[in-house]
């Protein structure tokens, strides 16, 4: 009971700060105060869009809840990228293309928050969604599904192929590895962290002067 407790007290930690983070933020689709293009009337649980404490289905985050990307991406390429990627993006950009390509709804969520059988989570409201819930073309926020026009996502990060770039400690708490998906791939989350917008366009940090950009970038 004991260890049980302590799981229970540090999913409700991590869920308390977290909220704490997007409730002013645009990623809380239930205000129309922090999210005025993109949010829901009559829902009102922040965390829900993404997570669920029970029953999660979606695997490529803590407590899925929202509808994985199934879509199959136009990768960003360059005659100049001498590193390697993957096919396809990997899990920490699938989660934000799941919303930001437009092609599932925000509000597709299993499972739906409040009592069985209670359909979509809110109704959709602002210039930002459709009325099914999907982003529209015209939103800051799209991305779409080609991705040849964004900074590449799913590089194999290596130095030792193009000395344009910082080399890798091996430690991850030093820069570039923290900024790196299992220590090896730029992904959406090696700059952007969805819970925190204290930098603007949610970034993991301040890119005052290029820094972030510098933390990979040897120019």
């Amino acid at each position: 009971m004991l260890r049980v407790a302590i799981t229970c007290a540090t999913i409700m930690a991590f869920a308390a700060s977290a909220m704490g983070g997007v409730a002013d933020t645009k990623h809380n689709f239930t205000s129309a105060a922090s999210s005025p293009d993109a949010y829901f009337t009559g829902a009102s649980q922040v965390c829900a869009y993404c997570h669920t404490p029970h029953n999660a289905s979606n695997t490529m985050m803590p407590l899925g809840s929202h509808e994985p990307s199934s879509q199959t991406y136009i990768m960003y390429d360059s005659p100049t990228m001498d590193m390697s990627r993957t096919a396809q993006p990997n899990d920490p950009s699938l989660v934000c293309l799941s919303c930001h390509d437009g092609t599932i709804a925000v509000n597709a969520l299993n499972p739906v928050p409040g009592a069985s059988g209670a359909g979509t989570y809110g109704t959709p409201s602002g210039s930002a969604l459709d009325g099914s819930g999907l982003l529209t073309t015209s939103s800051d926020a799209y991305v779409g599904t080609n991705l040849s026009d964004d900074h590449p996502v799913g590089i194999i990060y290596n130095a030792g192929q193009d000395n344009d770039f910082e080399v890798k400690t091996g430690n991850s708490n030093n820069y570039p590895d923290k900024l790196l998906y299992n220590g090896t791939y730029v992904e959406c989350s090696s700059c952007h962290d969805p819970h925190d917008n204290t930098w603007g366009s949610f970034l993991v940090e301040s890119n005052s002067g290029s820094a972030l950009c510098m933390r990979c970038h040897n120019k």
